[in-house]
């Protein structure tokens, strides 16, 4: 699938730091002109420009409000590294800079004593007050929190003088952003790769943490095709909360309530997900972030006609995509679930529930339409059957079956929620349920002769 930018319209939104710094005037900090036009047709990034100038203050003219390690989403002007290939930070070596961003500066770094190659984090030159080193801990706090394979695992929070440091994981790799624009890629395998990423993000917020930017440009894929979900810089605690700080994110990623300034919780990170999957998957966003007037930046966008996974699928990531908070699923784990999509199976025939609960086989290409809309949502279960012992099986809101081998089971139309499944012969076979909602419930039948 072709990871395509929206025409006339820059890859992503500026993320705050790039505003921050045209707010106060920074010299060189962002390319202006470029920066300009995108303002002329986003309403969303000129609500947090408004934000932000109000906010300034003389005496913090360069400093940008908010961390952001990846690289900036508008290009920036070229600077001189705060350090040289070559220079020792503690016991680490500088080898150069793998990306920067509002506040941050990531190089890679070699440790001798363990004789490997990490990625190191520093702050932006003239950035080293003490709130932002209180970011920076902070960021160090939320990563020291997790420990899973889909998040960019931490090694150490250094300090060197007046310099502090995050040594992390060094991932050879691009981030999601770089991997899908790099060639045309099936949807499966999109979708595989989110779904890890979903994890990591899912362990956060088990942890009790909430993001507040995840997007393409923070996951980073590794040559060995795991993806880590990384820059916890705008982290928050779940229990503390944020409302009444000032916006922080990327805006073309951002929730409803987060680009209003209101609480944002675990479900603002699952919107900023779905909006990130969305993309990934049909090239554009879902929502038309260049509308000028403010009531339009909602406005759902036309859904491409390709690729077209299952129906159920789409419903899931609208779901996530629901502008109130209380609509979208209640814990991001709750949308994966509901996102995952089997491999390809051989299936049997399908018997549709039709009026009056009659039963009726359809097959060829009725079953393989039937397909596109369908999900695993549970693991098997498997049932021992014995010859003249029918089982009862309760299955709410039943629509449709599929049954591998009629001639090993016989199923019954329901009576209410109940269907009943009665032995034929000696063997092993697969039925399937489709409920009314879309769920999809798979049983291994086994029947002995005795």
């Amino acid at each position: 699938m072709l990871h395509r930018s929206r025409e006339g319209a820059p890859d992503e939104c500026p993320d705050e730091n790039v505003l921050v710094g045209l707010a106060h005037g920074a010299p060189g900090a962002v390319n202006t002109p470029e920066l300009e036009r995108h303002l002329d047709g986003c309403a969303a990034c000129r609500a947090i420009l408004a934000v932000v100038a109000e906010d300034s203050e003389p005496d913090l003219a360069n400093a940008p409000t908010h961390l952001e390690t990846g690289a900036p989403t508008l290009p920036a002007v070229p600077e001189t590294p705060l350090f040289r290939a070559g220079h020792p930070l503690g016991r680490y070596l500088l080898e150069g800079t793998l990306g920067q961003g509002g506040m941050g500066v990531v190089y890679a770094a070699r440790d001798p004593m363990l004789g490997r190659t990490v990625a190191l984090k520093l702050l932006r030159p003239g950035l080293g007050g003490d709130e932002a080193r209180a970011r920076l801990v902070r960021e160090a706090q939320a990563m020291a929190r997790l420990a899973h394979p889909n998040v960019l695992p931490l090694f150490e929070l250094g300090m060197e003088g007046e310099h502090v440091f995050l040594v992390m994981e060094r991932v050879e790799g691009p981030t999601l952003a770089e991997w899908l624009r790099a060639r045309e890629r099936p949807w499966r395998e999109v979708l595989a790769i989110l779904l890890q990423a979903g994890e990591g993000l899912a362990a956060a917020h088990r942890a009790g943490l909430v993001h507040r930017d995840f997007k393409p440009g923070n996951v980073l894929v590794g040559a060995d095709g795991r993806p880590r979900v990384t820059d916890f810089g705008l982290v928050r605690d779940a229990e503390v909360g944020t409302e009444g700080e000032a916006v922080a994110g990327t805006p073309a990623y951002m929730s409803p309530e987060q680009l209003a300034g209101r609480e944002v919780d675990a479900r603002g990170d699952q919107f900023s997900f779905c909006v990130t999957l969305y993309e990934a998957l049909y090239g554009v966003r879902p929502f038309d972030t260049r509308a000028r007037e403010e009531r339009s930046r909602w406005r759902r966008m036309p859904r491409p006609r390709s690729p077209r996974p299952p129906r159920a699928l789409r419903a899931a990531l609208d779901r996530g995509l629901a502008l109130r908070p209380e609509d979208r699923f209640p814990s991001l784990d709750a949308l994966l679930a509901a996102l995952r999509v089997p491999s390809r199976f051989r299936w049997g025939p399908v018997v549709a529930m039709g009026v009056g609960l009659s039963l009726a086989l359809v097959g060829g290409e009725a079953l393989r339409s039937a397909l596109q809309d369908v999900w695993i949502s549970r693991e098997n279960e498997s049932i021992e059957l014995r010859m003249g012992e029918p089982v009862d099986l309760t299955l709410p809101q039943v629509e449709r079956l599929t049954l591998g081998d009629s001639s090993i089971v016989g199923v019954e139309p329901p009576i209410g929620d109940v269907i009943r499944v009665t032995p034929k012969g000696p063997g092993q076979t697969l039925l399937r349920a489709w409920t009314r909602d879309g769920q999809l419930r798979q049983y291994s039948l086994s029947v002995r002769a005795h």
